[in-house]
């Protein structure tokens, strides 16, 4: 028996040592494809952002993720990622995520790359994540967020398009389960990342704009977006001392 074990733990090396290295090849042939994929997407162009940052920030990495689905959308269509605007009411700026201007309207997007059960309605001030060890958090209504988002858009593109428009689409991460949300406002939308494509072609049954008002709409956002690391910090201040 003896000999027969010391006849197999050479080969049984041999058979971890190819597993370890299979897998090292995988990982590294994934981190790879990913890698490049990110560095030839539009969100890189639009960004700048650092691949080895991204992947690092669920934040980032989701919304990187959703501009992948708006690519697929059909139609013609730009996408403009952090936008600070005055807000609609009171003093400051408001940050918005993702803004797709399409043919079909503008959809402003609220990226939630978040996991567990979401549970939330319309009308409240908090909703809640649940994980499976029953562990629960709260967090601010997307909705709502997104409404003042929508408002300051409306706002600052008042010239420039209706308000007849608009859409505001809150994505959540594929990783989440939505339990039980409720909606009342026909304008707005809570869906999962994999469902946007789908979402944005149901809705998209007329066209309210231009080539030009969507090029127009994107030229406005788009210096709305090249802000100095000032006016990022001095917003990240606002956003603490409204938390706290």
């Amino acid at each position: 028996m003896e000999d027969l074990l010391t006849a197999l733990i050479p080969a049984l090396l041999l058979i971890g040592s190819v597993l370890i290295v299979g897998f090292i090849v995988t990982l590294g042939s994934l981190f790879y494809f990913r890698r490049r994929s990110f560095e030839k997407s539009t969100y890189k162009q639009v960004t700048q952002e650092c691949f080895l940052k991204a992947v690092r920030d669920k934040g980032i990495w989701g919304e990187y993720l959703t501009t992948r689905q708006l690519e697929k959308v059909e139609g013609y269509g730009k996408f403009v990622m952090n936008t600070y605007l005055p807000k609609a009411r009171g003093k400051g700026l408001t940050e918005i995520d993702i803004t797709f201007i399409h043919e079909s309207g503008i959809y402003v997007l609220e990226s939630k790359n978040y996991s567990g059960w979401i549970f939330g309605k319309e009308a409240d001030r908090q909703w809640t994540q649940m994980f499976k060890n029953r562990y629960k958090q709260r967090f601010y209504n997307p909705i709502k967020q997104n409404e003042q988002h929508l408002k300051s858009m409306e706002q600052f593109l008042a010239k420039t398009v209706e308000d007849n428009v608009f859409q505001s689409v809150i994505v959540f991460s594929e990783r989440c389960e939505l339990k039980k949300i409720t909606i009342d406002s026909s304008h707005v939308h809570v869906i999962k990342r994999n469902d946007l494509r789908r979402t944005i072609k149901r809705l998209a049954t007329v066209k309210r704009l231009t080539s030009m008002q969507v090029d127009s709409v994107y030229e406005q956002l788009k210096q709305q977006s090249q802000v100095d690391q000032q006016v990022k910090d001095a917003h990240i201040e606002a956003i603490k001392s409204f938390s706290s």
